[in-house]
């Protein structure tokens, strides 16, 4: 009875080490490991507590390796789910900063300890905020802990639809990604077409140089004023984060 239920608390442990790894603010390198670790027991003895059914524990060791390996698949794609947001804001911020010239600034991002744009980092904190405002790592642990009613710790199934959804949802991050840079990208084209024409009128005047102001100035006002559209988009996103992760369950 003891060998188990530690073998079904290993493979529970096992699914919420894989969802921490990538659900955002709980990944970062700035919370240390022994709590990261403490989050994942305690989730894997919650989720335990919604298990309709208590899978056998395999008779050797390729058949709990292989277990292993199913339950950590499904925490990575389960937090994967959350994660494509924060992949969308990253992708938006590079098109903005190049949008506006500012692509050359990079720094460290403090979530994912990659050099990133200012702009990219900004919208990554943004969206951050969003997160732990909104109630969103709730739903996203509140989900957690039902994906065990649907899939039992040590249950060794496949859903052929899983691959299908992630293919989908990997797509949207483009989408995502341009819906948020879109306001960038037309004010670069009116501001680029705008110093085309001043340039022909005025041939003495560098327009290349003369526009990196304008864009910077402009493009910072207007993100400003669409940081509303992107809030939206990103709630939008956060909101149909728990589906996507329960049919990304394979």
């Amino acid at each position: 009875m003891l060998t188990a239920f530690l073998f079904l608390w290993m493979m529970a442990f096992i699914r919420a080490a894989g969802l921490i790894v990538m659900v955002p603010v709980f990944n970062g390198r700035n919370i240390p490991i022994p709590v990261r670790l403490t989050i994942a027991a305690f989730l894997a003895w919650v989720g335990l507590q919604t298990a309709r059914e208590l899978a056998v524990p395999p008779a050797d060791v390729v058949g709990l390796v292989l277990a292993a390996a199913h339950e950590l698949i499904i925490g990575l794609l389960m937090g994967l789910g959350v994660r494509l947001m924060f992949f969308a804001l990253e992708m938006a911020g590079q098109i903005i900063a190049t949008e506006m010239g500012l692509v050359v600034s990079a720094q460290i991002d403090p979530i994912s300890q990659n050099s990133s744009s200012p702009v990219g980092v900004g919208l990554t904190l943004f969206g951050t905020l969003l997160f732990l405002i909104s109630g969103a790592h709730h739903a996203v642990f509140m989900t957690f802990a039902r994906s065990f009613a649907l899939m039992p710790p040590g249950g060794i199934s496949f859903n052929r639809s899983a691959g299908e959804v992630f293919v989908q949802s990997s797509g949207s991050i483009f989408l995502l990604a341009v819906q948020m840079a879109a306001p960038l990208m037309a004010l670069n084209f009116v501001v680029t077409l705008t110093f085309a024409i001043l340039s022909k009128a005025a041939p003495g005047m560098n327009a290349f140089a003369e526009s990196f102001p304008v864009r910077i100035a402009a493009g910072l006002t207007l993100l400003a004023v669409a940081l509303g559209l992107t809030a939206q988009l990103v709630l939008s996103g956060l909101h149909t984060a728990p589906e996507l992760m329960l049919r990304l369950i394979p």
